[in-house]
């Protein structure tokens, strides 16, 4: 059994958070913190549910509260105090996240940056939560007070621990307040991790109880209609929306622009198109823990191209993505062309880009608003079929000691357990 390197590294506990306290502090001395607008949908939530008001899903004249029921629950603890002191903690908690996310990708980095890694961790620790912070999903979050950095690092932890139970909880929990980590459940089901399994199962129905025991009212509306409606976090093909059913109703809305785009032949090919991303994954997925970047590259790319809505700020795992997408691309054409079309988007951003060129973010006939909205699901959809292909045509061949592994496995990033006693001993770089 095998997992990431242990605390002496980079995601040592007291780097990680001194780390995020630095970043907390810069961002509020440079900037004029307000409640930001999606954390102020957070905070009514909770306060919906401390205060009994049945209005939990009621119509807002700002944004909706959109996440199930047992989010509402976890918000309400926030809710006991003022809006900006609570938007504080939640900015507080966001930023330890990038700190974790960013000592979890130096982890995965390179070898070539092993020597420097390990001679001088706190300072590559800055420089990556400082670099994290350029990433649009990442100052995106920052800035609206999203919960996705917060439920990434969960996430990560979750995927990386030898806890296996535990980590399935995580992220069953983490599903109960926004659906999408569910899919991640397919890295386990590939690896046969029935364990994480079995804790993700258990994570999800404890969410979903409590729903129903504490907001009954609540969660039967949820349940029963809300869940299966996409266009209650918004209009679907927006820009801002970079999955690939996005890209789909933005297309039957190019050919129609009569319609909405919402019709038959547009959820069918949606199906189809999920199901397709589904059995790609699981083939690209490796049959064990050995290999992070791929487990964590492919599972994040899966969970956020057949999520019905993926909004820019939602790609806060895009660096693993990254990196995962390196090791498949061979060709060092191909990666600087995707590095030119997807570089503004991932830094600056789509709406800024489209404000920038006076493009209409709303319209799926603009080319500005199919190249900041579909450039990456559509990269990374090609990527996915390319690695599932590569690994069909691998487990074909007879094996060959002559042949080595497309991803051989990080000696300096792993931890090996001893196969009798058990002790674990690091790799060596």
């Amino acid at each position: 059994m095998t997992q990431f390197a242990s605390s002496n590294d980079s995601a040592d506990p007291g780097r990680v958070v001194s780390a995020g306290v630095m970043l907390f502090l810069l961002i509020h001395l440079v900037c004029q913190r307000l409640v930001p607008i999606d954390f102020n949908v957070y905070w009514q939530g909770g306060s919906d549910v401390l205060r009994r008001t049945g209005a939990l899903y009621a119509p807002r004249p700002a944004l909706p509260f959109t996440y199930p029921p047992f989010a509402g629950l976890v918000f309400a603890p926030g809710a006991l105090l003022r809006p900006t002191s609570s938007a504080v903690l939640m900015e507080l908690l966001s930023c330890v996240a990038t700190a974790y996310l960013a000592s979890r990708v130096i982890d995965l980095a390179p070898r070539r940056f092993a020597h420097i890694r390990k001679s001088h961790p706190w300072c590559f620790l800055v420089l990556g939560t400082a670099l994290m912070c350029g990433l649009n999903p990442v100052w995106e979050t920052l800035a609206k007070g999203q919960i996705n950095l917060i439920l990434a690092a969960v996430c990560l932890f979750a995927l990386t621990t030898d806890r296996r139970f535990t980590g399935g909880v995580l992220v069953g929990l983490c599903g109960g307040i926004k659906l999408t980590p569910l899919a991640l459940g397919l890295v386990a089901l590939r690896q046969r991790d029935w364990r994480f399994i079995l804790g993700m199962g258990c994570g999800f129905a404890g969410s979903i109880a409590a729903g129903l025991l504490l907001l009954p009212v609540e969660s039967r509306l949820y349940w029963g209609r809300l869940a299966w409606d996409p266009a209650r976090t918004g209009e679907v093909s927006f820009a801002a929306n970079t999955s690939l059913n996005a890209v789909i109703r933005r297309l039957a809305q190019m050919i129609s622009p009569a319609s909405d785009g919402s019709g038959t032949a547009t959820t069918i090919a949606w199906g189809a198109a999920v199901t397709i991303t589904v059995i790609a994954g699981f083939l690209a997925l490796p049959r064990d823990r050995a290999r992070p970047t791929a487990s964590l590259g492919v599972g994040a790319a899966v969970m956020l191209l057949i999520s019905p809505v993926s909004w820019n700020h939602h790609w806060v795992w895009i660096p693993f993505i990254a990196m995962w997408a390196s090791t498949v691309i061979r060709s060092r054409a191909i990666r600087w062309l995707l590095g030119i079309l997807t570089l503004p988007i991932v830094t600056v951003g789509p709406l800024l880009i489209c404000r920038a060129f006076g493009a209409d973010a709303h319209d799926p006939q603009s080319l500005v608003v199919w190249w900041v909205s579909s450039t990456i699901p559509l990269a990374v959809f090609a990527i996915l079929l390319s690695d599932a292909v590569r690994a069909v045509r691998e487990r074909a061949l007879p094996p060959s000691p002559s042949v080595p592994d497309s991803y051989p496995p990080r000696s300096d990033l792993l931890v090996h357990a001893g196969s009798t006693g058990g002790n674990v001993t690091e790799g060596s770089a």
